[in-house]
């Protein structure tokens, strides 16, 4: 499992890599909403949408829905994001230590559908707003990626070597407060690096590092609600895309929260400069 891990890793990052820093924001938004596309049937299938029709209709309603999101501006979908993720932040803290009649809810047809509304088009728009940012935002989309990918390492390689104590049982029993004390920490080494390299100083610098701090937490819920949808629909992986990661749901998760917190929080600090 970690060599395939690995390989798959090797593979896509350097793709993604190139592709963030050489793709005019246009591009960008295609791939990513082909990205999309895949999550969402992964979804569908999360929400036991079993119907091939319907799951097709599904991803053109998610499609059509990032397609309108992006005459918005990117700030404002961003922060609808947010409100989104720190309403599931209260309640999967309430879930965390036991199953809730509530939480069964959420992997009904309807308001999983809409749950995966609110997953997909907010992280679609807030990536492709950061990267359209002028000078800075091929940057910023790369420091992000690499975050977000650094501290679900940093949580992985910390949670099997170290990981004593379940973070949330009845959530994800595989999950350590370990990992996530091991996540921040590499989180935290490298928004120490990236506000040297982009010359933050003053109120912005500070304002930089609470932002990573901010985002890696959002990250940790982004994978603990893909985590729960997983639990309640009794399937181990989102699908079998990406060997040794599992679906593409399985790779992105974190990002899908961790992006509108980072992409709203860069704009404001945009602001101070």
């Amino acid at each position: 499992m970690l060599k395939q891990r690995l390989i798959t890793a090797l593979i896509l990052v350097p793709l993604t890599v190139w592709a963030v820093l050489s793709f005019p924001t246009g591009i960008i938004a295609w791939l990513l909403a082909l990205v999309m596309a895949i999550g969402a049937w992964e979804w569908a299938g999360l929400i036991r949408l079993r119907d091939m029709g319907a799951r097709l209709c599904y991803i053109v309603a998610v499609l059509l829905l990032l397609w309108g999101s992006y005459s918005l501006p990117f700030a404002g979908v961003a922060a609808i994001g947010v409100i989104w993720w720190g309403v599931c932040t209260v309640l999967l803290v309430r879930w965390a230590h036991k199953r809730s009649a509530s939480a069964l809810l959420l992997s009904k047809l309807v308001p999983g559908m809409i749950v995966g509304v609110l997953v997909l088009v907010p992280a679609w728009r807030a990536v492709i707003g950061l990267h359209g940012l002028p000078v800075i935002g091929p940057r910023m989309v790369l420091l992000l990626f690499i975050l977000v990918w650094l501290a679900d390492s940093a949580a992985y390689l910390v949670g099997r070597r170290f990981g004593r104590t379940c973070l949330a049982p009845a959530l994800s029993p595989g999950k350590t407060r370990e990992g996530v004390y091991g996540a921040l920490g590499a989180g935290l080494l490298f928004s120490l690096m990236g506000g040297e390299i982009l010359a933050f100083s003053g109120l912005a610098w500070w304002g930089f590092i609470g932002l990573v701090l901010l985002t890696l937490f959002a990250s940790i819920v982004g994978d603990l609600l893909e985590s729960l949808f997983k639990r309640l629909s009794a399937v181990k992986d989102s699908g079998c895309l990406l060997p040794g990661h599992g679906g593409m749901l399985d790779r992105f998760d974190s990002l899908t929260a961790a992006a509108p917190v980072f992409a709203l929080g860069v704009w404001g600090l945009e602001q101070l400069q």
